[in-house]
């Protein structure tokens, strides 16, 4: 080994030193970015080691408002909690599902812009817990924010890896529980997992821009069960809106937030997406689209998880078609699917609406495939068990197994009565096919009687109208809910035609489909109040100055005053009208739906039509029928009060007659006079003087008088009839002899107590209008130019009476009797003669007299009696005579008729409204009654005129000519029970003093040629 040269040595360090020296500072800006990149790695590191805290954090609400964004590899999103809820949601206990929902809910993410998409399925779901427990607002409210949600990420589908869809390879295990039809769906393995990419690289830019803030994120989530809420947010929206979801603009912006994304090719994804705006179009009211998405999308060679829910919005929207049957295999494939998919809570949904739309033939299938679905599912979901039995039952109605539908629904109700289960609204569509088996029994609504059928109706009508929570009122029903929606937008601004058709449509029938869909909505429809719908109606049409519109909603609004109080909304009275009435008398398209309304109203019109001796057992069998049919998933539209022609209401209006009508809306008084096929409206000014105007008038002229002398000693009374006419008429609709001969008036309110009769034409010592126009009154307007019935083929006039025309002489009241009976052609006494209740009397008496004094119940004017010999039978009522056979005398004289106006009062009037009605309805084409008793020789000769000619003249006619005979007649005042002795030695008396003629109304259709 050499020497070590250390000079050597030192001059190569020498000269090397200056070389490195230079050389570092040289490099020193790589040094730099050496230091730079070693941090950025550490501080990546760090963060995916704190990124399952992060996630944790954000969904304990923290917040996810970073800077850097990252992969979240173990978040789960829905939260793992909205997969616990969904089996406590299906096992039937809706209070607990709340809760854990809230849990999940909770659970979710959040930002500085609110909840994120993982927050839809908790949210759809809520809204399914609280539509199940009959709260309609709050469903909605969560179906509105699940709505808003994925109008605020518009473009998140754009943001999935779709490529990782589906499980390529992967075979799932069938559950065990699947019934085989069940079993043999072909399900596609969908991976619940899939990649998404949210938010975008905050820049300043961006910040400025505003709108969705959020940094980027990748994150595996359960984007199919994501879009699945949403449809299940829009199926249940769309029930809950009913029509009104085609105006709405939430609806519309949710079918636009969620478009197919640009350049997506994968088939499986295309099926979900389309699945999801399928039930999208559904909410939007958009029917043509939801069949041809649902027919591309629900089913591509097998079902992914929106298959259910997308084919049910398919069958729900057929639900309204023509053929109803065809909805039936659509929603077995619905069962099969859900089936399948473990989405059990969709079975029971199918089911009711295949038990809705099947008709008797299809029915039976349907009860037993929701039969085998429940026995299928009864370990799995309580929920779905319950729906799918009381489907099966509502189906085994419909197919005539009324014992098998009785088993079902109990199996049902012992389901339903358990500590865990708590569904209102499947209880509530129990309580409907409960009513339906009663009815389908023989059980009857009976007066002061209450049978199964009453509680069933009861309990309907508490879930409906008087559903609670903790003693807070709920709206449960959509039918109630809409009509709510609607009122409170016509207090705002809305055009006149678009409030008046919906609420028409509204006051109206709830259509075809919803009763398919749901009976109990369609119920809550006919039975809640809708008196406010009808006036507002009446008030837009008033408003906008629309005569022939204002007169066609009046017509609706009264015909509904008296038809929607009727049991059951008036559906049992339509059913009876459509099955009676003659077939002259009913528009082709009535006799249409009579005949298609299958064999139920065959059976009512046969009994109907039938002329042999009725008997009770009859009677109620032909009204249990009428029953089951008016809670059939039938149309019944309005005949049993006639309404006005839709497009030429005045149209049918006879020459030189006239039709005065006046209409009470609030504290405003409209009058109209159509004549000539022209209606003119005018507002009576002082309308809350026209009652008091009105007693004055009638304590004028002796009504309702307690002390002194009841005549008038003066013509006082013009002068305040003077005063009621130049009220309620203008100066420029005068009614003249000139004019008119005929004049039918509609009064409305404390105007049913006044006599149009006694309003002079002009001043106080002019002519009566009477004295040259033939006064009638109506009802309604529809009933002033429609006939009830057809004319009496019988000339026999039934009478009975009582102590009427002398009470303090029963010698004399029976010889007055007599002198009656002798004029009438072809008489029958009362129950001398015949014992039957005039409920009873079938067409054996063409015309009923009753001269009896009979006080009407103004709180309940139905349950008079209205003769006294047969007030203890059943059928002697008006509600009565309304009740089949239906077959009652086409006139009626009601001369004893007491009203309040008898004992000084001024009514309302509704007593003789509902009085006039009832008796039309039940089918007598002519009424005349009193508004106070007067009895006596008055009265007397006014009947021996009158009913000599009955029989062949007709009311009309007979009356005028019996009328005018009394006017030109001295009476003896000691013969006349309304005077005093004071006045029993006055002379000069004639029946011209109006307390013994005017008191008297005709409710008569205008004269046919036969009546001439």
């Amino acid at each position: 080994m050499g020497s070590f040269d250390r000079k050597r040595h030192h001059r190569r360090f020498s000269e090397i030193l200056p070389l490195t020296a230079d050389r570092i500072r040289t490099d020193s800006a790589f040094c730099r970015f050496a230091w730079f990149t070693f941090v950025v790695i550490f501080a990546i590191v760090l963060f995916a080691i704190a990124a399952p805290s992060r996630a944790m954090a954000q969904a304990g609400g923290m917040g996810s408002f970073g800077t850097l964004g990252g992969v979240e590899p173990t978040g789960q999103y829905p939260p793992q909690s909205y997969y616990l809820a969904l089996d406590v949601y299906r096992s039937g206990d809706l209070p607990n599902a709340v809760d854990a929902f809230e849990s999940a809910l909770r659970g979710s993410r959040r930002n500085v812009n609110g909840r994120m998409i993982d927050a839809i399925p908790a949210l759809a779901m809520l809204g399914e817990c609280y539509w199940h427990l009959g709260n309609v607002p709050a469903s909605r409210d969560y179906a509105d924010q699940v709505f808003q949600i994925a109008i605020q990420y518009q473009g998140w589908l754009g943001q999935v890896d779709w490529n990782s869809a589906v499980q390529n390879g992967v075979q799932r295990t069938r559950p065990n529980w699947l019934w085989p039809e069940a079993a043999a769906v072909n399900r596609i393995p969908i991976n619940d997992r899939l990649m998404f990419l949210s938010g975008r690289q905050l820049t300043e830019q961006v910040l400025a821009a505003g709108g969705v803030i959020e940094e980027p994120n990748l994150r595996p989530m359960d984007i199919v069960e994501i879009m699945r809420g949403v449809a299940i947010a829009s199926y249940r929206r769309r029930i809950i809106m009913g029509p009104l979801a085609e105006d709405d603009s939430l609806a519309n912006g949710l079918v636009n937030a969620i478009k197919f994304p640009a350049g997506l090719n994968i088939p499986v994804a295309r099926s979900m997406i389309g699945s999801m705006r399928t039930a999208g179009y559904f909410s939007e009211h958009d029917e043509k689209r939801v069949i041809e998405e649902a027919a591309r999308s629900a089913t591509p060679g097998g079902v992914h998880p929106l298959s259910a829910i997308a084919m049910q919005c398919q069958a729900s929207t057929m639900a309204a078609s023509a053929n109803p049957n065809d909805v039936l295999k659509i929603a077995a494939n619905v069962a099969y699917a859900a089936a399948a998919l473990e989405q059990t809570e969709w079975i029971g949904e199918a089911m009711q609406l295949a038990a809705g739309c099947a008709d008797q033939t299809s029915a039976a299938a349907v009860a037993k495939m929701s039969t085998v679905a429940a026995g299928s599912v009864s370990r799995q979901s309580r929920l779905a068990t319950l729906h799918c039995l009381v489907a099966a039952a509502d189906a085994a109605v419909t197919a005539g197994d009324i014992e098998g539908a009785a088993s079902l629904l109990g199996q049902a109700q012992s389901l339903s009565s358990r500590r865990d289960v708590v569904q209102p609204r499947l209880e509530a569509y129990g309580t409907y096919v409960a009513a339906r088996i009663a009815a389908a029994r023989g059980s009857s609504l009976m007066p002061g009687q209450v049978t199964d059928l009453d509680k069933a109706l009861a309990g309907i009508e508490t879930f409906t109208l008087k559903h609670s929570d903790r003693k807070r009122a709920l709206v449960s029903t959509p039918r109630v809910y809409q009509l709510g929606l609607i009122g409170q937008a016509l207090s705002g601004s809305v055009g006149a035609n678009s409030g008046e058709r919906w609420l028409k449509a509204y006051c109206d029938e709830p259509t075809i489909d919803v009763w398919r869909r749901d009976p109990v909505d369609a119920l809550s429809g006919v039975i809640v109040d809708r008196s406010a719908a009808q006036a507002a109606r009446v008030n837009l049409a008033a408003t906008g100055g629309y005569a022939e519109r204002f007169l066609q909603a009046s017509d609706a609004m009264l015909a509904a005053r008296f038809v929607d109080h009727q049991p059951i909304g008036g559906r049992i009275a339509q059913a009876r009208a459509i099955a009676r009435n003659d077939d002259q008398t009913i528009a082709p398209e009535i006799a249409a739906i009579r005949k298609a309304a299958g064999p139920l109203m065959a059976d009512l019109r046969a009994g109907a039509i039938n002329q042999a001796e009725p008997n009770a057992i009859a009677v109620e069998t032909l009204e249990a029928k009428a029953v089951a049919l008016a809670l059939g998933r039938v149309a019944l539209p309005q005949l049993a009060m006639p309404l006005l022609n839709d497009k030429l209401p005045v149209a049918s209006l006879p020459a030189r007659t006239g039709l005065l009508t006046f209409t009470y809306v609030g504290n405003r008084l409209y009058g109209t006079l159509s004549a000539d096929g022209k209606v003119v409206m005018w507002n009576v000014a002082g309308a809350n003087r026209i009652s008091a105007d009105i007693g004055r008038l009638l304590m004028a002229i002796g009504v309702g008088k307690t002390r002194g002398k009841r005549l008038p000693e003066n013509d006082e009374w013009k002068t305040i009839a003077v005063s009621i006419r130049q009220k309620l008429l203008p100066d420029d609709q005068a009614i003249s002899a000139d004019r008119f001969d005929h004049l039918i008036v509609v009064p409305d309110g404390p105007l049913w107590y006044l006599p149009m009769e006694l309003l002079p034409i002009g001043e106080a010592d002019s002519a009566l209008m009477s004295d040259s126009i033939a006064f009638r009154y109506a009802p309604t307007p529809g009933l002033a130019l429609k006939a009830a019935a057809m004319p009496p083929t019988s000339r026999v006039v039934g009478i009975t009476t009582d102590q009427f025309f002398a009470p303090r002489d029963a010698e004399l009241n029976e010889s007055i009797v007599q002198s009656i009976i002798d004029v009438i052609a072809e008489p029958l006494r009362l129950p001398e003669t015949l014992d039957v209740p005039t409920g009873l009397l079938g067409g054996r008496v063409g015309h009923l007299v009753i001269a009896a004094a009979r006080p009407i119940n103004p709180a309940n004017p139905l349950a008079m009696s209205l003769a006294p010999y047969d007030q203890a039978s059943p059928y002697s009522s008006l509600a009565a005579w309304q009740r089949f056979p239906a077959s009652v005398p086409r006139s009626v004289v009601l001369s004893g008729l007491r009203t309040p106006a008898d004992a000084g009062q001024i009514g309302t009037g509704n007593e003789i409204f509902t009085a006039l009605c009832g008796l039309h309805v039940a089918g007598v084409r002519s009424v005349l009654l009193s508004r106070w008793a007067v009895g006596g020789e008055s009265s007397a000769m006014l009947l021996r005129e009158f009913l000599q000619e009955l029989p062949f003249t007709g009311m009309n006619q007979s009356w005028v000519r019996a009328r005018t005979v009394l006017r030109q007649h001295e009476l003896d005042p000691a013969a006349e029970p309304l005077l005093t002795k004071a006045e029993h030695d006055r002379e000069g008396i004639t029946g011209d003093q109006p307390l013994f003629w005017s008191g008297y109304l005709i409710s008569s259709p205008p004269m046919p040629p036969i009546e001439k």
